[in-house]
C-alpha cells in the first residue's frame, strides 16, 4: 500500500458495544472521522459479530495475544452470534476487523504513518509492542491504577477487572505524543495528559418516575460496587455470566435482583422501564456515561462521592451504608422533591458536558497535527 494513512486501533465500536468506550469510538466514527486530513483506517482488534470465525483465525489471534509481552491467556476473545449482521460503519471510512484478516491486519499497523489508539488493551499485545513507535495519541477511558485497588478502598477480599497491567499503561502513554484523558474531570494520573473530556448528547429529557425500583446498567467489575445493591429492590442490564461471579466469589445475595442480560440494542427499551432510581455510585468514574444516561431517561441517581465532586448533590456513597441510607431518604421523596434533584443536575451536565462540536475541535487538533 504505497498512499500514506494513519491507522485509528480499537478493540471495540461499530455494533461491538460492550461499555462507554466503545460509544466513544463510535461517536469517533461519526464525528471525527470525516474530517481527518490524512487518510483513516480504522482497525478494530475483534472479531465482529455476526461472522463466523475460522479456527486458523482464531489461532493466529490466540498466538499473537499469547506473544504480547504480559501475556493475555485465557481471555474470552470472541462471543459468536449465529444470525446476520448488517454492519454499522460508515461505509466511507475503510476498516478491518482482525478477526476477517489477522494478516493484513499486522500489515496495516506496520505500514501506518501514526498509531493513534482510540481504545486499547490495559496489558501489552504484540501487534502494538512491534509498533509501539509510531503511536502517536492513547486515549485514555479509565485509570488502571484505580481499577486495580478499588477492591481495597472497598474493603473486598477480590476484585472483579479485565486483565491490566500498570507498568503498560505508564508506558504507552509516556509513549505517545498526544495522551488524552477523558473524563470529566482533569486527571489525576502520575504523567502529564491532555483533558479533553467526553460528551453526551441529551436526547430524551423524560420526566422523573415514582418507582422505588433501582436500575443497574454497567459493567460487573469491581469499580461498580454492583454489590452495593445486594437486599435492595434491583433490575440489572449487564452480563448474567459476570452476576455469577458476584454470587460464587463474593457470596452476593442475588435474590431481591431482576437480571436482564446486557444488549446495547436494547439500552432504550431498558432505560424506558419504570425504574426510578439509579446505581451510579460508581467509584473511579472517569465520565460515566451511564450516568448521563439515568439523568437524560429521569432517574434520580446516587452518585459516587469522587464523581464531579464540584457540584453539590446530596445522593453520594462510596460504601454499602451509605447506599442503603440515601435509597431509603429517595424512596420518601416526592415526584416533585424528585425533579428538584434531577433537573438542575441535568442542565448542568447539559451546561458542562454537551458540546459536541467544541469535542471534535479538540480531537481534529490532535490527530490532524
Amino acid at each position: 500500500m504505497n498512499e500514506v494513512y494513519d491507522v485509528y486501533y480499537s478493540t471495540g465500536g461499530a455494533q461491538l458495544v460492550g461499555g462507554g468506550a466503545d460509544v466513544w469510538v463510535n461517536n469517533w466514527i461519526e464525528e471525527v472521522a470525516p474530517h481527518l486530513d490524512t487518510k483513516p483506517i480504522l482497525l478494530i482488534h475483534r472479531t465482529r459479530k455476526g461472522i463466523e470465525e475460522t479456527p486458523e483465525q482464531k489461532k493466529t489471534f490466540e498466538n499473537s495475544v499469547k506473544a504480547g509481552r504480559g501475556g493475555n491467556e485465557g481471555r474470552e476473545v470472541v462471543k459468536k452470534i449465529k444470525k446476520n449482521y448488517k454492519e454499522v460503519l460508515n461505509t466511507e471510512l475503510e476498516h478491518l476487523w482482525q478477526g476477517d484478516d489477522p494478516k493484513k491486519f499486522r500489515e496495516l499497523l506496520g505500514g501506518a504513518r501514526r498509531i493513534h489508539i482510540l481504545h486499547g488493551y490495559y496489558a501489552p499485545h504484540k501487534f502494538i509492542v512491534e509498533n509501539k513507535e509510531k503511536i502517536h495519541s492513547n486515549m485514555i477511558h479509565v485509570s488502571v491504577r484505580d481499577c486495580l485497588k478499588a477492591s481495597m478502598v472497598l474493603d473486598l477480599d477480590r476484585s472483579f477487572h479485565t486483565l491490566m497491567e500498570q507498568a503498560w499503561e505508564d508506558e504507552i502513554c509516556k509513549l505517545a505524543t498526544h495522551p488524552v484523558w477523558i473524563g470529566a474531570e482533569k486527571s489525576k494520573l502520575d504523567y502529564p495528559t491532555e483533558h479533553i473530556p467526553n460528551y453526551y448528547e441529551f436526547k430524551h429529557n423524560l420526566d422523573v418516575s415514582d418507582s422505588n425500583q433501582i436500575g443497574y446498567a454497567a459493567r460487573m467489575e469491581t469499580r461498580k460496587c454492583p454489590h452495593f445493591l445486594e437486599g435492595l429492590d434491583s433490575i440489572l442490564f449487564t452480563s448474567i455470566r459476570h452476576i455469577k461471579w458476584w454470587e460464587q466469589n463474593a457470596n452476593t445475595d442475588t435474590s431481591t435482583w431482576k437480571k436482564i442480560s446486557f444488549s446495547y440494542k436494547f439500552l432504550d427499551n431498558f432505560m424506558k422501564r419504570d425504574w426510578g432510581i439509579s446505581h451510579s455510585a460508581h467509584i473511579f468514574e472517569p465520565f460515566g456515561y451511564s450516568i448521563f444516561q439515568a439523568v437524560d431517561y429521569g432517574k434520580i441517581p446516587i452518585l459516587a462521592h469522587d464523581w464531579i465532586p464540584k457540584y453539590d448533590y446530596p445522593f453520594r456513597a462510596s460504601s454499602v451504608k451509605e447506599f442503603h441510607e440515601h435509597y431509603h431518604t429517595i424512596c420518601k421523596l416526592s415526584l416533585q422533591e424528585r425533579r428538584d434533584y434531577v433537573f438542575p443536575l441535568r442542565e448542568y451536565l447539559k451546561e458542562n458536558y454537551s458540546d459536541k462540536e467544541a469535542w471534535r475541535e479538540k480531537m481534529l487538533r490532535i490527530f490532524n497535527d
